[in-house]
């Protein structure tokens, strides 16, 4: 099989053995171009892409990991702002009373102003207005009082551990020129439950 090959080769390059020296070398450049440019096309091309490809692939996987790693670097942070936001958030809703405990609120307020030594004329409770996730309360009253002991009331209602916001104050003073007669509004606020799954799916049928 050897003596076949070597004789085929003889045989191709005997029409260049007449041929000068630089022709042979010229042919044999030639030879060997070709030679490369179809090992290239054939072989190292395809290599070379599936390369590239390999490589891209990495990038890809390398960028995912670094990512990857930064949410893992940053999870015990996010971890404690949430437990604080969590714990912020049971400490609001805490001074939201529920429905039940309204009544008592209130009963709180009057207690507070009659306390204070103010006179009330007027305590009326309000229709609840709706928001997101509570109601406002609302309150309006008419007090009368001196200076002194409308302050302390605002003191103690600002003291208490619910929310209660009083607002739309109107003052005037008496014809003695010593007692004031106050109307306004005191506002709290509820937290609104959430209704048992049974509760709702009985109120839509």
């Amino acid at each position: 099989m050897f003596d076949s090959v070597k004789q085929s080769m003889y045989e191709s390059f005997r029409p260049m053995l007449p041929l000068p020296l630089w022709q042979k070398l010229l042919a044999l450049a030639i030879a060997f171009m070709v030679i490369v440019g179809v090992y290239f096309s054939l072989g190292w091309s395809p290599l070379q892409l599936e390369i590239e490809q390999q490589q891209a692939q990495t990038k890809v996987q390398q960028l995912k990991l670094i990512k990857n790693q930064r949410l893992a670097h940053n999870l015990p942070r996010k971890q404690r702002e949430y437990a604080e936001l969590e714990k912020q958030l049971k400490v609001a809703l805490n001074m939201l009373p529920k429905k039940s405990q309204i009544p008592d609120l209130l009963e709180s307020v009057s207690w507070a102003g009659k306390d204070s030594g103010l006179e009330f004329s007027s305590f009326k409770p309000g229709g609840e207005v709706t928001r997101q996730i509570y109601a406002e309360v609302p309150v309006t009253f008419n007090i009368s009082g001196s200076f002194r002991q409308l302050l302390t009331f605002l003191k103690r209602v600002g003291e208490m551990p619910r929310i209660v916001d009083v607002n739309h104050l109107k003052l005037s003073v008496d014809r003695n020129g010593t007692d004031l007669s106050v109307s306004g509004q005191a506002v709290t606020y509820r937290f609104i439950e959430e209704q048992p799954e049974k509760t709702r799916a009985g109120g839509r049928r």
